[in-house]
Parts: C-alpha cells; sequence; structure tokens
C-alpha cells in the first residue's frame, strides 16, 4: 500500500472520528440528578443507541431491579428513580404523589435530556404513569412500551389478582407469601415494606420454586420506600392510604396513537394477559408480545426473549 493511500485513510479516520457528536454530559453513563419541581430526582444512563426512559413499578420500589442489560446493547437506558423512591428526594406529604407529579417529572427529565422525542417504558406501576403521559404528551414519544401493566386498577382488576394468586397454592412458599401481601398496608417504614416484599417475591416469578438460586440476589438487594405506596395516584379520590393506586384509562387508551409495544408475562399475577390484551385491543396499532415462561419480572425471568422484542420494535419506529 503506498504511502499516499495510507496517510489518506489516517486523515479520513481522524475526520470521521472528530464529526463524532459527543454525548452530552446529562446523558453520559452513570448516576446523574436533577431539580424538577423543587425536589431532586436521581436518574441513572447505561447502554447506547435510541433513547429508552424507563420508569420503575411500585410505586416505591428501588430503579436496580428493572435494570436491562441485554437491552443496553442496543439502547441507551435512562433509568428514573421516581419522586420518593431510592436516592430521589422525598416529599413531606404522602398526598404529593400524584400522576400528575410522575408525569410532570418525566417531561422534566426530557427536557432536562434536551429530548425533542424519546421512547418511554413503564414496567407495572410505571405503566401507569406511562399511560398517563402518553394521554398528556404524545408529541413527544417516539414509542411506548407498557410492561406488565393495565389500565384499570377497578373492581375486575382486584377481582383477577385475588383469582390468580391460585396459581400458586401448592407451592410450599405460598402461605408465607400471601400472609406478606395481606400485611403489605401495615407497613410504615421502609424497612418494615422492603422485608414484606421480600417475603412476597415468589409471587412475582413463574417459576420461583425451580430457578430459586437464580432469583435470590435479586431477593436480597431489592429495597422499597413505604411513602408513595401511602398514597393514590389520584389525590381526589377516596380509597384508603395503602389500596392500590387508583387508574382508569381504558375509555381513552383509543387516544393512544403513538407506537406502543404491549409487553405481559403468561404467568403475571398482578397485571394478567388479560389486562395486557385490553391495552393491545384499545390502542390502535400496537404490538404484543407475550413472554411464555415469565410472571411478572419478564426481563429477569426471559431475558432474551424480553430484548428481542423490545429492539424488533426500536427498529420499527419511524427515524
Amino acid at each position: 500500500m503506498s504511502r499516499i493511500l495510507i496517510l489518506f485513510m489516517l486523515l479520513m479516520l481522524g475526520a470521521s472520528t472528530s464529526d463524532a457528536s459527543p454525548v452530552p454530559p446529562e446523558l453520559a453513563p452513570g448516576a446523574h440528578r436533577v431539580t424538577i419541581a423543587g425536589s431532586e430526582i436521581a436518574y441513572h444512563v447505561a447502554g447506547s443507541g435510541p433513547i429508552v426512559i424507563a420508569h420503575p413499578g411500585g410505586p416505591g420500589i428501588e430503579w436496580t431491579i428493572l435494570a436491562m442489560p441485554q437491552v443496553e446493547k442496543f439502547a441507551t437506558v435512562v433509568t428514573i428513580e421516581p419522586i420518593g423512591t431510592g436516592s430521589s428526594g422525598r416529599l413531606p406529604d404522602p398526598r404529593g404523589f400524584t400522576m400528575d407529579r410522575y408525569v410532570a417529572d418525566v417531561e422534566g427529565l426530557r427536557a432536562h435530556l434536551g429530548l425533542d422525542k424519546f421512547v418511554f417504558l413503564g414496567h407495572s406501576h410505571g405503566g401507569f404513569v406511562a399511560q398517563s403521559y402518553a394521554l398528556a404528551h404524545p408529541d413527544r414519544l417516539r414509542g411506548l412500551i407498557l410492561y406488565d401493566t393495565t389500565p384499570t386498577t377497578g373492581t375486575e382488576w382486584q377481582k383477577d389478582v385475588e383469582a390468580n394468586l391460585q396459581w400458586f397454592k401448592d407451592e410450599p412458599w405460598f402461605a408465607e407469601a400471601t400472609d406478606a401481601l395481606a400485611h403489605e398496608t401495615s407497613a410504615t417504614t421502609d424497612e418494615e415494606i422492603t422485608a414484606i416484599f421480600r417475603r412476597e417475591m415468589p409471587l412475582y416469578f413463574a417459576e420461583w420454586t425451580r430457578r430459586s438460586k437464580e432469583y435470590e440476589p435479586y431477593r436480597a438487594n431489592v429495597r422499597l420506600t413505604v411513602a408513595p405506596g401511602k398514597a393514590t395516584t389520584d389525590s381526589s379520590a377516596s380509597n384508603q392510604v395503602g389500596v392500590a393506586p387508583v387508574l382508569e384509562v381504558r375509555e381513552r387508551l383509543g387516544a393512544i396513537r403513538v407506537p406502543t409495544l404491549v409487553i405481559v408475562g403468561k404467568r403475571d399475577f398482578v397485571t394478567s394477559e388479560k389486562f395486557g390484551r385490553m391495552l393491545h385491543e384499545g390502542i390502535r396499532g400496537s404490538q404484543f408480545l407475550l413472554l411464555e415462561h415469565s410472571g411478572h419480572m419478564g426481563h429477569i425471568e426471559e431475558p432474551a426473549a424480553f430484548s428481542k422484542g423490545i429492539r424488533s420494535f426500536l427498529k420499527s419506529l419511524p427515524r
């Protein structure tokens, strides 16, 4: 190879490197903090590719349980720690933990990151926030991923949860897990709600008994904050403290026109396939992914199928 050609190649390589867009400091990998509406909100960045803001469930469950390392191979995952959770700021009054507040914090994070549009992934209660955000700010979304969630927490959903618990009645941990579930509302400290959730945790996995050694580290590391769960997402609602947050958007699903992927585990007792299909049928043109061997934690139980579905969805979005 001639010296002139080598020089030309080196010059071209230098030019392509210098033209590469630098990553803004707000999106650099690692932990970050931003002040939104007077409170500090923590968020975490990992991976590379199209930006996906991920909202954990609970409310009050610490963000690391939603870590998605396989998704980070093809997407920049920005995981928010919702107000009152983990290392984010606290609110003095539980009535401040409203759906409007959660939605506003996501919108504040979007603005802080300088994003015109993004893909929003909401898991469980985070899916409540994602649906509400899509209805409030449809022009800000490239795509919506509703993961193990429901458009309603009314009587029909409550009866479904109670019935689905019987899937696990013969498991050796069933009595302890359901006893813990019944005592959720009695928790008054972060330590108490964390201990209760750890006892419940087998219910959230399709095959806890067979794969318990694999899942135990998640139980050991999970942390919860009690305050967000002591409030409803509708400050005008009359439901009791500690009852599942009020959500009813079934009649509004048709207004969601952003490209949407609905993901649900076949053995998800708390937001079952029935309600995943309700979302899919209500949102025009949505895609549906059923994880056959998962409960409520498909990103842990079937990470390959979970990430493959998300990668395919991201590729399908208009550029």
